[in-house]
């Protein structure tokens, strides 16, 4: 036990002792509670203090418990010391009041909370004052008919009123007291929803020992009830300073687990499992590792991709950065704003898992080059893509269109002339001509078929499957996706139908076509005699690389003598 919790606790026991000392005689057991209720708040004050961002809140629990004790000096039968017995009720409510509403943060957390305090403290500073210038009216205060009572100020008519609104502002108040415990019990997250529970259960058992009490003391019918009374409530109060021990004590566990958590990080632990934990042992589930990588000179993020952090004073997130052994950047850890009151365990927690950040940051690196190829993959597909679109369009608008002239030309040709070998020769040169024409045009859809771009992927397979001598049952959805994703699918569905026509003895093709959790997933199943294997060079290892290009699978399952099943999937979001 340090300097500071001896001295709190000499403090606090000395002060109960003084102001206790006159009531001893006639209620040993009440003084008894009280000089613990009073070291309670005192040293648990105390305690809190030594946090830096609980320092104001562990001086107000201390005066909490100085204010507790003070109600007490009207034992003392001096006219100085009531007067100050006068306020402290009022002090003492205020005060444990204004912790309750602040904790874990170091002020009120918005107007509410402080039009609220400012409202309670003049309602109650009305009221005792009230009670103690109205003449008959027996004091509010914990010892009842006070032995001293300054000159009355109201006349005994008021006497009602003030009881009245005695009650009225309890009910209105206590309600509105609870209402802003709820919503601040709702808004908290991760560490803060811990250390609260504890405080939000002690506020709720005094809030029901003190209803208890003021309805007890109305209903009661000898002076022995309410002592009786007075050292319930007195004990239920010790709630208060336990709760917030608590709270202390569960702090102190939280830098315990993140230890145990962090500790288990391994020199081989991947990005996620640093991400993981780091989530698990700071209660954060939004938290996210960016790596700086020093060759793309960004941050990026665990999938690899280069990502832009958040400016270190955005108040709608804690940005921490992490320095490398070298001195160099390392990381920047994004946390909820919140724990920027957990300061020195995001610290504790960030310093434990540096060897695990530096392992990572390499793994970072290396998924940052797969995603540099991956898109420069993606690239290649689309500049190969927008070359068959201008392949396709050349031959469909210059060569195509110049052979249909030449043919329209040469029917003129067959027209005019007037020999019948001429005719023949030039219904031959026509007949080439048309099949020159068929040919290109089997060659341009081949290379990126219009319908395809201009109706979709089901229409596009409807096309290709008509001019198939093996039937072939579609279900393509009508939705559009984007074009790279179309055309992998349609290359990938013709091929594997061609291939059930021509090699496989097919007697049936079934195409499915379905996009669920951001990926397109095509499935194309026959009959036939199965075998199909991958080769080099082959058209299924040539679609297997377009679709890897795109960041998909592909699946061939053909077993001799029962069918081939052929199944991608290819992310479409």
């Amino acid at each position: 036990m340090n300097v500071d919790r001896v001295g709190a606790l000499l403090a606090g026991a000395v002060l109960a002792l003084f102001i206790q000392w006159p009531i001893w005689d006639r209620t040993p057991a009440l003084a008894v509670v009280n000089g613990v209720v009073t070291v309670a708040f005192v040293l648990t004050g105390a305690l809190m203090a030594q946090y830096p961002e609980q320092r104001a809140n562990g001086r107000l629990l201390a005066a909490t418990g100085v204010a507790w004790s003070g109600v007490w000096l009207d034992g003392w039968d001096q006219p100085v010391l009531s007067t100050v017995a006068l306020f402290c009720p009022a002090v003492y409510v205020v005060t444990a009041g204004t912790v309750l509403l602040r904790y874990p943060a170091a002020r009120l957390p918005s107007a509410r909370e402080r039009a609220f305090v400012v409202v309670l403290c003049g309602w109650l500073l009305a009221i005792y004052l009230g009670t103690a210038l109205t003449p008959g009216m027996e004091s509010l205060g914990t010892l009842g008919q006070r032995p001293y009572r300054p000159p009355p100020l109201f006349p005994p008519e008021a006497a009602g009123v003030i009881r009245t609104a005695d009650w009225l502002g309890a009910v209105l108040l206590g309600a509105t007291f609870v209402l802003l415990l709820v919503r601040k019990a709702r808004r908290a997250r991760g560490l803060d929803r811990g250390e609260l529970v504890p405080v939000l259960i002690g506020a709720v058992a005094t809030g029901v020992s003190m209803l208890s009490y003021r309805v007890g003391k109305v209903l009661a019918e000898s002076d022995e009830s309410v002592t009786a009374l007075r050292l319930v409530h007195a004990i239920v109060l010790l709630a208060v300073p336990v709760a917030f021990a608590g709270a202390a004590l569960r702090r102190r566990l939280e830098r315990g687990a993140v230890a145990d958590v962090v500790a288990g990080l391994s020199g081989a632990a991947t990005v996620e499992e640093v991400r993981d934990r780091l989530r698990r042992a700071l209660r954060d589930s939004s938290l996210e590792v960016l790596y700086w990588v020093a060759e793309e000179e960004s941050y990026v993020g665990t999938e690899g991709r280069p990502v832009e952090p958040p400016d270190e004073h955005d108040p709608g997130r804690l940005v921490v950065p992490v320095t490398a052994g070298d001195g160099g950047r390392l990381a920047l850890v994004l946390a909820d704003p919140a724990l920027r009151r957990h300061g020195r365990l995001v610290e504790a927690a960030v310093s434990a898992a540096g060897l695990a950040l530096e392992n990572a940051r390499l793994q970072a690196g290396i998924r940052a080059q797969l995603e540099q190829v991956r898109a420069s993959r993606a690239r290649i597909v689309e500049a190969g893509l927008a070359e068959r679109r201008r392949l396709e369009r050349d031959l469909h608008d210059g060569a195509q269109q110049r052979l249909l002239a030449l043919t329209m030309q040469l029917g003129a040709v067959r027209t005019a002339v007037t020999d019948e070998d001429t005719r023949a020769l030039v219904d031959t040169a026509r007949a080439g001509l048309r099949q020159a024409v068929a040919e290109l045009r089997d060659l341009a859809r081949g290379l990126h078929p219009a319908v395809l771009s201009q109706a979709g992927l089901g229409p596009a397979l409807e096309s290709v499957a008509e001019r198939l001598p093996v039937p072939v049952r579609l279900d393509v959805p009508a939705e559009r996706y984007p074009a790279t994703v179309e055309t992998a699918a349609y290359f990938l569905a013709c091929e594997a139908m061609t291939n059930a026509a021509k090699h496989a003895d097919a007697g049936q093709v079934r195409v499915t076509v379905r996009a669920s959790g951001g990926r397109l997933h095509v499935e194309v199943v026959d009959d036939g005699v199965g075998g199909a294997t991958p080769s080099p060079g082959g058209g299924l290892a040539g679609l297997h690389d377009r679709v890897a290009a795109l960041g998909g699978t592909l699946v061939v399952d053909s077993p001799q003598g029962s069918g081939t099943r052929i199944v991608a999937s290819i992310p479409c979001a």
